[in-house]
């Protein structure tokens, strides 16, 4: 059965819980991909596709477990330069 979070800390918890095993299931894929092929065969637009595409996912996820860790939040200048990678990575 599940347990359901009653506290806005149990569900803190929670959701580092989750938000760092999806971490670890994209660092898991990041390695299965590169076992299973060469990067140097991939033709440089395709790398860097498969680059951004992970990037991506994991400083949203790094952020996600920045913003419920409940710890000292980014300053001003950190939220500037992330959102700038970000934004840059989008493009």
């Amino acid at each position: 059965m599940f347990d359901i979070p009653l506290t806005e800390q149990e569900c803190q918890q929670d959701v580092m819980r989750h938000v760092q095993r999806w971490i670890d299931v994209l660092e898991e894929r990041i390695i299965a991909l590169l076992q299973a092929n060469e990067p140097h065969t991939l033709k440089p637009g395709e790398r860097e596709l498969a680059v951004n595409r992970h990037l991506v996912l994991v400083l949203r996820l790094l952020q996600l477990r920045q913003q419920y860790a409940g710890k000292n939040q980014p300053d001003d200048t950190q939220a500037t330069m992330l959102e700038t990678i970000l934004h840059g990575i989008d493009e």
